[in-house]
């Protein structure tokens, strides 16, 4: 990505990085509203959600298109999620859409790889290293030579690999209550979940604050707990790893 590109991608960024997100009444809402043929509701619905793509798209990168073009195909996704979206299911508009958003962004990958293909036996060889990978527990994921699944199934203080679906979930419902921590468990959780920079151990953050890595752990779950009561949402003790 040149660097116009990443200053038009920047500015992007800082553009939807402002949106407040929504209740779980307002997407109930704008749902219905969608269903009756309000086109605005279709954009008071992904507007708020915009982060969500940036944060899936991630997971994709260097797989032949830029994080722009990704986040583009995954925002095309997410459209088709939205005009698809029943609120009175109980789901979160984030979990909803992202297999249409993967989906989207896929099908953009596989159309790109089409144009320049490869030699049989390249294409088996890379399929068959893809294959080990998947199969092995010590094999890198999120982009990450430090973080394996073992050591995320293992490691409960390890971050959810970026670009994850978790991750993402994670993503939307912290940006919604992360204005109503306090200053020290707004940085730690920022620096767990890796909201708007990458995911840290609480090691690294323990570091960086100048405190054990115990009051980290401290401080992560005084936040988690803060969160689960703003948000009512059971489902995300799981990803939250509380």
């Amino acid at each position: 990505m040149d660097n116009q590109k990443k200053t038009s991608f920047d500015s992007y960024l800082d553009e939807i990085g402002d949106m407040p997100l929504l209740s779980d009444a307002e997407e109930q809402s704008l749902s219905t509203r969608i269903q009756q043929g309000d086109e605005r509701a279709v954009n008071e619905l992904i507007r708020p959600n915009l982060p969500f793509v940036v944060s899936l798209a991630k997971g994709y990168l260097y797989r032949g298109l830029d994080i722009d073009d990704l986040v583009s195909e995954g925002n095309l996704g997410m459209l088709k999620a939205a005009m698809r979206f029943d609120g009175r299911q109980g789901k979160r508009f984030v979990a909803f859409a992202a297999p249409y958003i993967r989906e989207a962004i896929e099908h953009a990958i596989e159309q790109q790889a089409g144009l320049y293909r490869v030699p049989r036996n390249v294409e088996d060889s890379v399929l068959e290293k893809r294959r080990s990978k998947a199969l092995s527990i010590d094999a890198p994921i999120g982009g990450s030579a430090e973080l394996s699944l073992g050591r995320v199934i293992a490691d409960k203080d390890a971050p959810l690999p970026e670009g994850s679906l978790e991750h993402g979930i994670i993503i939307g419902e912290l940006q919604r209550v992360l204005g109503q921590l306090d200053e020290r468990q707004q940085r730690v959780v920022q620096s767990f979940y890796g909201i708007g920079e990458e995911p840290q151990t609480m090691a690294e953050i323990a570091q960086k604050m100048g405190v054990k890595r115990e009051r980290v752990r401290q401080i992560r779950k005084k936040a988690v707990r803060h969160i689960l009561k703003i948000t009512g949402n059971t489902e995300l003790k799981h990803y939250l790893k509380a």
